[in-house]
């Protein structure tokens, strides 16, 4: 009885689960000629929910039980449009007869060139394509592949692809990684991970209707030549097939390609093109050839993505050419977006996705509501052969049949903890107006030194900082820093410490609580000029320096403790914006002249310091003697940058 209760407990929320969600299946027709009626659009509760019907006809759609009283629609153009009370689930495939409506949309005449074709294309975008938000559900597969076919990596995931409304002209948009899986396959891959290539914003960048691509941007007409091509036919629709390819002796011309446009209703039902070799050059990213293709599907009277394929090969100036493969497929398609995913769901740029750790189902789009896959298009895109290939990839080490990956060693990781930033900030330095008179003059030695600086009065001075920290647990990293000073003041400096971090907003964009201690000297000098070297053998504090040119400096170098406070706020999942606000806790300070070599290779060159004071240095403020330099260390340090994580 206990083992039977036990049963019953994890039944009841799968139970549930069932009763809050059905799938209704049917099949549409012609009423007349009993074909098979692909790409029609099937909705409830006024398109809330809805897909489309393959190639065959049929739809798969999943019923929340709060839309179970809601309406059924089916709708065409050029048929009328069904509709009717959804029937009890589960049950049997319904089968949905649409008739031909006699107010279908007949021709629209355009006269002029085929220009004229593609300007009218455009022009009717807002009445094509949805003026609403809207969410694509798709599979999508990346690889990059070396000369042989084989890959070096590959990755698939089910993606969610939120679409602005098309009146807005943009390439960008939000993508959330639903499932992924991956697997990598480098014979070396210690220091580099698998990144994005096109990356999921595939299904935004390519989509060159919402992005108006050069090819159709009214501004880049001129540039290109525009032909009828042979073929009259699309995705079983009249089209007119036009190419595109630059002017003769254009240089701005990015692509050169074909597209397909409606004859009926003048939408951009697809298109292929590549990369010119001007194309390629303006390319943020080198690559030898670059191709594409987008393609279109109807629904709820608006044409929405339905797939994008994409091959970039790439002439690599070590190792062997790579081929970077991609495609995405929309298998769901919901007019009523509902609100964006947040910064902790949502894909970035560059985004590793060998970094997603979502449970992946190679059969996802099973219980998925989807454009149901014809048997051409499992051949096309997920055939059985095709997926085993992939799946194979995907096994433990320990199959057999399963290419054994190499796990990466203490270099690899040790780059998964790095982290490098640059700042500028206000270095605290109190600066009273004041005339120097400095002089030098080396016992045994002619050569002489003499200058008389002015300083103006100041209270801040700038720094500019780079940093450098590993991680060494949870937060806890090891700092190392440079920094050096400008704005009337020079000076290079270090610091070297610990620093914790902690994320004090975990469910949304991540901002860190930073504390820090480290130990930080900085000189703080007045350049004094360079000056002739007569005396080749001269030793200053016990460095020869033998060159022609000196420089010189008066400069205080002060020793300190630095405790640090500040905040981070991450803006993107490898750049964090910091803040920080130190406290300088002196423990030593020195006055100095230092002096260094000017010629000769700079790799050479030698520099030397005299602490102040000294019997052969004279130092004068404001015409009266003086062992120290007019200006103060402050102790408040703030500073702003931004750290970068190596992967």
């Amino acid at each position: 009885m206990r083992f039977i209760g036990l049963l019953l407990l994890l039944w009841m929320p799968l139970l549930a689960l069932a009763q809050a969600t059905q799938v209704l299946r049917g099949r549409v027709v012609d009423a007349e000629t009993h074909q098979p009626i692909p790409n029609a659009q099937v909705g409830v509760a006024n398109n809330r929910i809805g897909t489309s019907t393959n190639d065959e006809g049929r739809f798969a759609l999943s019923i929340p039980a709060a839309y179970a009283q809601e309406k059924l629609t089916v709708a065409l153009l050029g048929y009328r449009s069904y509709s009717q009370p959804l029937p009890p689930l589960p049950g049997p495939e319904l089968r949905i007869e649409l008739k031909i409506s006699p107010a279908a949309l007949g021709e629209v005449q355009v006269t002029g060139s085929v220009l004229g074709i593609v300007r009218e294309a455009v022009a009717r975008i807002p009445q094509n394509y949805p003026v609403r938000p809207s969410k694509l559900t798709g599979f999508y597969r990346e690889s990059d592949n070396d000369e042989a076919g084989r890959p070096r990596y590959l990755v698939e995931g089910l993606l969610a692809v939120f679409k602005a409304s098309y009146l807005k002209r943009t390439d960008f948009g939000e993508v959330k990684i639903e499932q992924s899986r991956k697997v990598d396959l480098r014979p070396d891959k210690e220091l580099i991970h698998v990144d994005w290539a096109g990356g999921p914003f595939i299904a935004h960048r390519a989509d060159f209707v919402h992005g108006r691509a050069q090819f159709i941007n009214p501004r880049y007409f001129k540039n290109y030549t525009y032909r009828l091509a042979a073929g009259s036919s699309y995705q079983d629709r009249p089209v007119y097939v036009i190419t595109f390819q630059p002017k003769a002796g254009n240089r701005t011309a990015d692509f050169a390609g074909r597209m397909y446009i409606d004859q009926d209703t003048y939408a951009f039902l697809g298109a292929e093109w590549h990369a010119t070799p001007v194309g390629l050059r303006h390319s943020p990213n080198t690559a030898s050839s670059r191709t594409l293709r987008a393609s279109y599907q109807p629904y709820a009277g608006r044409w929405h993505l339905k797939s994008v394929w994409w091959q970039t090969k790439a002439h690599l100036p070590i190792g062997a050419d790579l081929s970077y493969f991609g495609e995405f497929l929309t298998t769901a398609i919901d007019t009523a977006q509902g609100p964006l995913p947040g910064y902790t769901e949502r894909a970035q740029d560059e985004d590793v996705f060998l970094r997603n750790e979502v449970a992946y189902d190679s059969a996802f789009w099973r219980g998925q509501t989807t454009l149901l896959p014809s048997a051409a298009l499992r051949q096309q895109v997920l055939d059985q052969q095709r997926q085993q290939r992939v799946d194979s990839l995907f096994r433990p080490a320990a199959d057999a049949a399963a290419p054994a990956a190499k796990k990466e060693g203490w270099l690899g990781q040790l780059f998964d903890r790095f982290r490098f930033g640059s700042a500028v900030g206000a270095w605290p330095l109190l600066v009273p107006g004041a005339n120097l008179a400095v002089a030098y003059a080396p016992a045994g030695s002619v050569f002489r030194l003499q200058a008389t600086p002015a300083v103006a009065a100041q209270s801040i001075t700038g720094m500019y900082r780079i940093a450098y920290e590993v991680e060494l647990w949870h937060g806890l990293a090891v700092r190392l820093g440079t920094q050096s000073l400008f704005r009337g003041f020079d000076g290079a400096g270090w610091d070297a410490g610990f620093g914790y971090q902690r994320n004090i907003n975990p469910a949304h964009r991540p901002i860190y609580g930073r504390v820090g201690l480290s130990y930080n000297r900085q000189a703080v000098g007045r350049r004094l000029g360079t000056f002739d070297n007569p005396d080749a053998g001269l030793r200053v504090a016990g460095t020869r320096l033998g060159a022609d040119k000196l420089s010189a400096q008066l400069q205080q170098v002060n020793d300190a403790l630095l405790p640090t406070l500040g905040l981070g706020v991450e803006l993107t999942h490898k750049i964090e914006l910091v803040a920080d606000l130190g406290y300088l806790l002196p423990t030593r300070n020195a006055t100095q002249l230092e002096l260094s070599e000017e010629s000769g290779f700079f790799l050479a060159r030698s520099s030397a310091a005299i602490d102040l004071p000294h019997p052969d240095v004279s130092l004068r403020v404001n015409d009266q003697p003086a062992a120290v330099l007019p200006w103060q260390q402050q102790r408040w340090l703030l500073s702003l940058g931004l750290v970068f994580r190596a992967r």
